[in-house]
Order: C-alpha cells, then sequence, then structure tokens
C-alpha cells in the first residue's frame, strides 16, 4: 500500500490542475465559451472510454468485488438513511435538505479517477469501475428522489430514468463488463484508442472541476454547509471503511472505496438542484467549500486506512 507521504505526492498534482481549471475560468482562459463544450466532451466522449477501457481490461474477482459491493451499498444505504431521520435538525426547510443530502452522498468521480490512478495504477482503475458502476445509478436514483419528495419540483419522476438509464458514465461501464464476463477483446487498435482516449480525460476533467467552482454566496449558507462537509469528508469514509471490514473487503479495494466515499460533492449535483428546485445556491458553496477542505482531509484519511 501507499505510505502517507507517497500519498500527498500522488494527490498534490491532481489538486494543482483543478486549481489551474478554477484561475483559468476566472481569468476567460481559453475563454468562456470552452468550458461548457469541453465539459461535454469529457463527459459524452473521454470518460465513457476510460471506464470502458478500464472495465474491459479488468481481472474481476467475483468474490473479493461482490463483498465490495455489497459494502458500497451498505455504507450507501445507511448514510441516506441517517440523512433522513435528522432531516429537520440538519437543515432550515426542505429545499436546503435535498442539498445537504446531495452533499453528503455524490461525489466527484473525475477526482476519484485520477487519485485512484495516481495512487495506485490500473489495478486502482480498475477497481474504481466497479464502485463507479455501482454506486451512480444508486446516488442518483436516491438523489432524485429526495429532490421530488422535498425540492420544488419540476422535473418530474421520468428524471431517474433519464439520469440513470441514459448515463453515458454507466453505459460504459456496463459495456466494458460485459465485454470482459464475455471473454471478449478489442483488436490493439481499438484498444489504443480507448485508452489513449481515456487518459485523456484525466486531466481535462479535473479542469472542468476547478471551472465550474463557484465561490459565492457562502455567507448565506449557515449550518447547512458545516453539516454537508462533516457528513461527506469526515463520517462517509469513516462509514464505508467500517463496512468494507464488516464484509471482509481486502485493503487494496477498501482503499479505492474509501477514497471515493472520502471525495468531495460533485458539479453534478449544483446541476439537479437547479432542474428539480433544489436549494442551488447552497448546493454550489458545499461543492467549492468540499473541494477545498478535500486537499488536506483527502490525503489525512487515505494515510489512516492504507
Amino acid at each position: 500500500m501507499v505510505g502517507a507521504p507517497s500519498i500527498l505526492t500522488s494527490l498534490l498534482p491532481v489538486f494543482i490542475i483543478i486549481i489551474c481549471g478554477y484561475v483559468f475560468k476566472k481569468t476567460r482562459f481559453p475563454g468562456d465559451d470552452f468550458w461548457p463544450g469541453a465539459e461535454r466532451i469529457v463527459y459524452y466522449f473521454l470518460y465513457p472510454a476510460l471506464l470502458f477501457s478500464s472495465s474491459t481490461g479488468a481481472s474481476w474477482d467475483f468474490f473479493s468485488v461482490a463483498s465490495m459491493v455489497w459494502a458500497i451499498l451498505a455504507a450507501m444505504f445507511v448514510m441516506s438513511g441517517l440523512l433522513l431521520l435528522l432531516r429537520t435538525r440538519l437543515s432550515r426547510n426542505d429545499a436546503s435538505f435535498t442539498s445537504v443530502f446531495q452533499g453528503s452522498l455524490r461525489f466527484t468521480s473525475y477526482i476519484g479517477f485520477a487519485a485512484a490512478f495516481a495512487l495506485f495504477g490500473d489495478e486502482g482503475l480498475y477497481l474504481a469501475a466497479v464502485f463507479i458502476t455501482v454506486m451512480i445509478p444508486v446516488v442518483n436514483i436516491l438523489s432524485v428522489m429526495v429532490l421530488v419528495r422535498y425540492g420544488d419540483q419540476k422535473g418530474g419522476w421520468h428524471w431517474i430514468f433519464t439520469t440513470v438509464i441514459k448515463n453515458p458514465l454507466i453505459l460504459s461501464c456496463l459495456a466494458g463488463m460485459s465485454f470482459n464476463i464475455l471473454g471478449l477483446q478489442l483488436p490493439v487498435m481499438a484498444e489504443n484508442f480507448t485508452t489513449i482516449l481515456g487518459k485523456g480525460s484525466l486531466p481535462l476533467g479535473l479542469l472542468a472541476v476547478g471551472a465550474s467552482l463557484q465561490i459565492t454566496g457562502m455567507k448565506k449558507t449557515g449550518g447547512e454547509l458545516i453539516y454537508a462537509c462533516l457528513l461527506k469528508l469526515g463520517f462517509m469514509p469513516l462509514l464505508m471503511w467500517l463496512s468494507c471490514n464488516l464484509f471482509g473487503v481486502d485493503k487494496l479495494s477498501t482503499a479505492v472505496a474509501v477514497l471515493f466515499a472520502a471525495l468531495p460533492g460533485s458539479p453534478l449535483s449544483y446541476i439537479l438542484a437547479k432542474q428539480l428546485g433544489g436549494d442551488s445556491r447552497l448546493m454550489s458553496s458545499i461543492i467549492a467549500v468540499q473541494t477545498g477542505i478535500s486537499m488536506v482531509s483527502l490525503p489525512l484519511i487515505l494515510s489512516l486506512v492504507s
């Protein structure tokens, strides 16, 4: 496993790239029109290529993967249940609760994949693909259900299907795993093509994360911002670690699961909050502050579990 100094050394470039993205956006380099297109290229083309190539190249140990999947689901549902039970204590109103809920569960997968590769190499990418395949459908369904129930709902239940069934990340993971399970192999040229595209998603995706950060309106967020940061960056990784130990997950898989559990909230949460009537201002503040704090908390947490 990786030692504490190596963890910090490996993760520092990841966060430097995020900071570069934020600075580029603020200085309008290379231009305001660049970032929406870059995000779409990463989300619909480069990142799915990374997930597909990672899934097809994995050497799946069924029992190890199964225990990791059960541990992930257990941690996710326990956290969701606690948030719902404490709803009135965590937020001032229903709309702000939806942002606390998303901020406590969702994660920025671009950071996770870059960190998994930097820390654990290709094997880390394979395990990250497992995590993504399990977590993205579950977290999307839970988030949409809470927003429909407690938000000023504008989208409707069809959002569950459009955000999950048509999600390019889920589809690429499932396609890659199907290739793997069926024993199919891509031609060498196609394999090299998807690998090159996938590696290109990491720096561009991190720059896009930095460009999406909105550091405004934090003074008006109240205690919800503090709760979301403590729950996501502290309690959630602890819960994931306990769950992995309970289900007997191996050390490397546990480290990857805890890594993703300790990630800051996803910029996609802001989009979902705007579409389904959540507190989008609070959501943007949660994402920005969690990303900043995670530069310190993420290396610390990983050094404790590695």
